[in-house]
């Protein structure tokens, strides 16, 4: 006998909620009495879909993960723009999106990542999933930008993008402690300004 089929809006409400949730406080403070309520669903509810709290942790950050990819594609194949200029409107508009929602705001990957990673093995790996395939979107892109001459044939793709991400992250977790866009402003500056630009 075949599963009954689940209510995937259940399932969506327990993910939005928790994304709120967690984003507001953190994954440890947040309880699921609190989550559920939000949510608007029994606790029955919750364990239909997810088989404890760390299982609900990897399914935010594969929800998150999704929702990032649907936020880079339109830009970076953005088919009107050089590779580099792609790569450029991905950071400025995610700039765009601190300045609007206040500096202090915080991704819910990165949050997850620095909370649960080191204690929980299926939320690291949903973690390294996550940045590993924001960093071979960005590989993908650089590679174009060196096709067209835009960046040094020099550099490992694969590397120039993971370092492209771990400048991102220090620079918004300095803009968290600072409250100010100035890590941001400093990392556009420095990559797109200097580590990009093409000498040759």
């Amino acid at each position: 006998m075949l599963p009954a089929p689940r209510d995937t809006g259940t399932r969506e409400k327990l993910l939005e909620a928790g994304a709120q949730a967690i984003s507001a406080k953190s994954f440890n403070a947040c309880g699921l009495a609190e989550i559920l309520a939000a949510a608007g669903v029994p606790k029955g509810s919750f364990y239909h879909y997810f088989a404890s709290k760390e299982d609900f942790g990897v399914a935010l950050i594969d929800r998150a993960c999704g929702e990032f990819v649907e936020f880079l594609e339109p830009m970076l194949g953005d088919p009107t723009r050089s590779p580099l200029e792609r790569l450029r409107a991905v950071f400025e508009q995610s700039r765009k999106d601190y300045a609007e929602f206040g500096a202090g705001r915080q991704c819910l990957i990165p949050k997850l990542a620095l909370e649960t990673s080191q204690l929980s093995e299926p939320v690291h790996a949903a973690v390294k999933r996550a940045y590993d395939k924001w960093s071979a979107r960005l590989a993908e892109v650089i590679r174009e930008a060196q096709a067209v001459g835009e960046i040094d044939r020099g550099h490992d793709p694969e590397r120039l993008a993971n370092v492209l991400v771990m400048l991102w992250e220090g620079a918004t977790i300095r803009m968290q402690i600072d409250r100010t866009l100035q890590p941001v402003d400093d990392f556009l500056a420095f990559v797109f300004d200097s580590l990009l630009k093409n000498r040759s």
